[in-house]
């Protein structure tokens, strides 16, 4: 069975938890992971991020679009892509996702559509429930229809998803990147299947599952 529930009102789990907030941060993290990344901890305050800091964590996010004042980077894949991030440990804090993967909790796998393949494969024959991660004052558009585009992979291997990604990137998300002059991340994030890396939320930091 897979169930596909609004990301902002998480109550009940069934089966394994996906989260996606494909425009921007499920997609920096699965970048984070294939960059070689050692851990992720989401975060949704400011404070904890900067007391990591200190500890010797690398600080990604962004809010509301904008960078945050202390945090080396935003929360842009394709600057990800650039950085030698082998071996480090890493805090993300966005406007939405990284609260999403938190509330979801334990096990939480993170979704997009670089690695939806490898997560399809993973997650056939199991319970599975998908939280779109959307927007704080409604739905996104890409978030659901990575919902779908996953749903038909999981069940029907092979399914083509090119009407997904295309609904994408055509859709609300989408104009609010190219209205942030961030039309680089929006052509990366809708890429398919360029890493098997899948991220999981474990002991309160996101590894790579293995």
């Amino acid at each position: 069975m897979i169930r596909i529930t609004d990301g902002r009102y998480i109550r009940n789990i069934y089966g394994v938890p996906v989260v996606a907030d494909i425009f921007r941060a499920t997609s920096n993290i699965v970048t984070m992971v294939m960059k070689g990344v050692k851990e992720i901890i989401p975060v949704d305050d400011v404070n904890t991020a900067l007391s990591l800091k200190k500890e010797g964590y690398v600080l990604f996010g962004e809010n509301n679009l904008n960078p945050i004042e202390g945090f080396q980077y935003g929360n842009s894949p394709t600057q990800t892509m650039k950085l030698d991030l082998d071996g480090v440990k890493a805090v993300l804090m966005t406007t939405n996702g990284s609260g999403i993967i938190l509330k979801a909790g334990e096990g939480t796998l993170v979704g997009s559509f670089l690695n939806i393949g490898a997560l399809s494969r993973y997650l056939r024959n199991k319970e599975v429930h998908i939280f779109p991660a959307n927007l704080k004052n409604g739905v996104s558009t890409e978030d659901n229809e990575f919902a779908y585009a996953l749903t038909k992979k999981v069940m029907e291997p092979g399914s083509n998803i090119d009407v997904n990604i295309a609904r994408s990137r055509n859709g609300n998300g989408a104009t609010l990147l190219k209205e942030h002059k961030f039309e680089e991340d929006l052509d990366f994030c809708l890429q398919q299947d360029i890493t098997d890396a899948i991220p999981i939320f474990k002991g309160g930091k996101i590894v790579k599952l293995e």
